[in-house]
């Protein structure tokens, strides 16, 4: 006992379960524990086990019901697994990404059609982005799992980051990394464009973990998630053009795929002839309801892309005017020094020193205003999605 007179096992995470005979049948948490206690079904052996009492002991002949004691280790022989799920009010951006971090967390509906909050880091471009959570202290030499909606994190050149990672230690050099891009791992659902999956990993003899989703060149959505086995009854529904698509589905478009491509899936289903309706497998409600909420996810998605990319470009434009001020600075402090070595100024080739210092910086420039161009030219593709659809869904 503390001194102040509450049993000490209420401030560790689990609290070990035995029999009437000692021995060890499961794990409980601390406040049902003292439940136990309190009502004459178990009693403390040390601040962190019980044991249980013999039945016929008990005052209140309510039958201890073992289904609400957390046995996560019915079975010794069982590895023990502790399930952690998503949750992005857990997580923040990393701080030591601060320069090139992009994203935000919001709500969105998710493939349940539920409302729950997400966060979406990444974007066409090379901005390396990570989110993380603190460092945990977890139990040791335990596999833990944890369980998220996946959307997007695949660009069509194939050039992409899109990672869980989990680092023990402050150790990234020693960091287990998990792709979740190109089929790499296997989802367990697939869902309107979502993807469900439970990561397992196994915390050693480390102290400390911290987790992370890493994602360039493409948007990658998180979504918070119940435990796996809360979908068992959500059927899957799967791209139809899945094998032939460089990239997967993506919710900053409107149709899941950049109209303006070959992979469209207009484009797809005039090559295959589908008479498919526009949304896959995905049912439209019917009836005047079914139109005005079509027509606000299609707005919801726009707003959402008309945000990245006006971010983005106005990034780029920043970063632009930085080059350009740069690149004066290097042109006049290179004439001015030729200037201060040259025994006549008019042996100094001006034109040359600004020629190789624009040079210099042609390529990173050039890069810039091809980033710029493929923004503005996703969110064209946006607007001609989004007309694409409102057609389709007043048609229906």
């Amino acid at each position: 006992m503390t001194k102040n007179g509450t049993n000490s096992a209420n401030s560790k995470q689990i609290v070990s379960v035995q029999s009437q005979d000692g021995e060890n049948i499961g794990l409980t948490y601390p406040k049902r524990a003292a439940r136990l206690v309190k009502k004459g079904r178990a009693r403390f052996v040390n601040d962190n086990t019980i044991r249980l009492m013999d039945v016929s002991d008990v005052t209140h002949t309510e039958d201890i019901k073992m289904d609400n004691i957390n046995t996560l280790n019915e079975n010794k022989n069982e590895q023990r697994v502790n399930r952690l799920l998503f949750n992005a009010r857990e997580w923040s951006f990393n701080k030591d990404c601060q320069k090139s971090n992009v994203g935000n967390r919001s709500f969105m509906q998710g493939p349940d059609g539920n409302l729950a909050e997400a966060y979406t880091i990444g974007d066409w471009s090379y901005n390396w982005t990570e989110i993380v959570t603190k460092t945990l202290i977890l139990p040791k030499n335990t596999t833990h799992t944890l369980t998220f909606w996946l959307n997007g994190g695949e660009n069509d050149k194939n050039d992409e980051v899109c990672r869980f990672v989990v680092v023990y230690n402050n150790d990234c050099d020693n960091c287990y990394t998990y792709n979740l891009n190109r089929n790499f791992i296997k989802p367990l659902k697939k869902v309107n464009g979502w993807e469900l999956y439970e990561i397992p990993f196994i915390t050693g003899d480390n102290e400390y973990t911290q987790l992370r989703f890493v994602a360039k060149r493409a948007y990658m959505t998180v979504l918070s998630a119940k435990p796996a086995e809360a979908y068992a009854d959500l059927p899957d529904s799967v791209d139809e053009f899945e094998s032939e698509r460089p990239q997967r589905h993506n919710i900053v478009f409107a149709d899941g795929w950049p109209t303006n491509t070959w992979y469209s899936t207009r484009e797809l289903r005039r090559k295959y002839g589908s008479n498919t309706a526009a949304t896959g497998n995905i049912q439209q409600p019917a009836g005047n309801f079914g139109v005005m909420e079509g027509i606000q996810v299609q707005a919801d998605a726009l707003n959402g892309i008309a945000t990245y990319t006006i971010e983005e470009i106005t990034n780029k434009v920043n970063s632009m005017t930085d080059v350009s001020a740069s690149m004066s600075h290097e042109i006049s402090q290179a004439v001015s020094e030729a200037l201060n070595g040259a025994g006549n100024p008019n042996d100094v080739d001006v034109e040359e020193i600004c020629s190789n210092i624009v040079e210099q910086f042609s390529d990173k420039i050039e890069n810039m205003v091809d980033e710029i161009t493929m923004a503005v030219e996703g969110m064209t593709g946006a607007f001609e999605e989004m007309r694409d659809s409102l057609d389709d869904i007043s048609e229906n």
